[in-house]
């Protein structure tokens, strides 16, 4: 399912959620709309005809229609948009003879006619003007008849009427006890998802559960870092592990359960470099996606070894033996290389075979005797950096024994 974010929806695109269990039309109007991070949604068609005020006063506050919207209109929204919809600070003028311009917390309101573009000597300049406000003026229900739609406006020079905007966009006031076209307005989220088909979609995004350093320090053999994944949505969740911003792992964890970065652990820690490294751990619900978490850790492994896990079977006693380390060995570093004929003994007997590798010759085994009752071959190489601090690497090890 392909999702966008209610934020990088274009002005005037369409989205749908539901009243009362039925899907409505309604506008993006504006984002970052009264504060940072919520948009502006306004019903595409009138939903009723209702007075401004049950009684002849303009005082928005208390007036019928935001009873309405802010009751009945809001409870017939689904909960888990309800959920997301809060009290903004709209610009309003109390009206009922306070003409002085302030301020109002709502949830559901109706637009300032100074956002539906209008201007008179009797309106105070309640916001400023939406960029799509020609098209808005103009007001129609879903059956396309073109209605009246009121502001929540009022009038400054009397205590009885409204603005409102009829059917063609043109700016009008008339006594609050009139029924004309009621346009719900409220801001949700810019970070909720819309999916394809316009569906305004409540989501939670799933949280990645990592209590340890994000430090860990300089490392010199395989480790652990453990981490769960939790949603509360109970939605499947996809984890990418990353180091240094290459995808290591793509897995679906078991909700809750506990998983290893598997990059870092014994079996794959040699492959990695010497040096800095960064681990990212990244999950979403294809809906949303979880703050990233990054550890680091500096890689420092300036001595290795290398063995047979199993010795080389022989049918008789070895023996000589010819090996080659195949790679880039400093000429400043430590190492030994060492070679026995009697490989299944408790004891192996080792013998030093790193001069006939520097001269590229054969060794001959001093070795004559096993307590395992049978001969086998095996090597052991350990490279330990010098003084120089110089890299260097193996490659294979290659050689065969008589």
């Amino acid at each position: 399912m392909a999702l966008t974010q209610l934020g990088s929806k274009a002005l005037m695109d369409i989205v749908k959620i539901k009243e009362s269990g039925v899907t409505q039309d309604f506008y993006v109007i504006r984002h970052n709309a009264y504060t940072t991070g919520r948009t502006l949604l306004v019903r595409r068609y009138t939903h009723s005809d209702r007075q401004w005020h049950s009684s002849n006063v303009n005082a928005y506050a208390t007036c019928t229609l935001d009873a309405w919207f802010n009751g009945d209109y809001f409870n017939s929204l689904p909960a888990d948009i309800r959920g997301q919809i809060t009290a903004v600070t709209i610009p309003y003028t109390p009206g009922n003879g306070n003409t002085a311009l302030s301020s109002l917390a709502r949830k559901v309101f109706a637009l300032s006619a100074t956002e539906l573009g209008q201007t008179h000597t009797y309106l105070n300049a309640e916001g400023t003007a939406l960029a799509n406000a020609a098209t808005l003026k103009i007001a129609t229900d879903s059956s396309g008849t073109a209605k009246v739609q009121w502001t929540r406006s009022p009038v400054t020079s009397n205590t009885a009427s409204a603005w409102f905007l009829h059917s063609d966009g043109d700016l009008g006031s008339d006594g609050c006890t009139n029924p004309f076209g009621a346009r719900p307005a409220f801001t949700l989220p810019s970070s909720l998802s819309v999916d394809e088909n316009g569906n305004v979609l409540v989501n939670t995004a799933p949280v990645i559960n990592y209590s340890g350093n994000t430090n860990l320090g300089d490392k010199s053999e395989g480790f652990t870092v453990t981490y769960s994944v939790t949603d509360a949505d109970s939605d499947a969740v996809s984890v990418i592990e990353k180091m240094d911003g290459a995808t290591k792992r793509t897995h679906s964890p078991t909700l809750g359960s506990y998983q290893q970065i598997q990059a870092v652990l014994p079996a794959n820690f040699q492959t990695i470099l010497n040096g800095p490294h960064t681990l990212t751990l990244e999950a979403t619900d294809g809906k949303a996606a979880a703050a990233p978490v990054n550890i680091t850790f500096t890689k420092k492994v300036y001595i290795c070894s290398v063995t047979l896990s199993a010795p080389l079977p022989a049918a008789t006693m070895p023996t000589a033996m010819r090996l080659a380390i195949l790679g880039s060995i400093p000429d400043d570093a430590i190492w030994t290389a060492e070679v026995c004929n009697n490989a299944h003994d408790a004891a192996p007997t080792w013998e030093s075979i790193k001069s006939s590798i520097q001269a590229g010759r054969n060794y001959i085994f001093q070795n004559k005797t096993n307590t395992a009752g049978s001969w086998g071959v095996n090597f052991r190489i350990t490279i330990q950096r010098g003084s120089a601090d110089n890299g260097g690497y193996i490659t294979g090890i290659e050689g065969g024994f008589k």
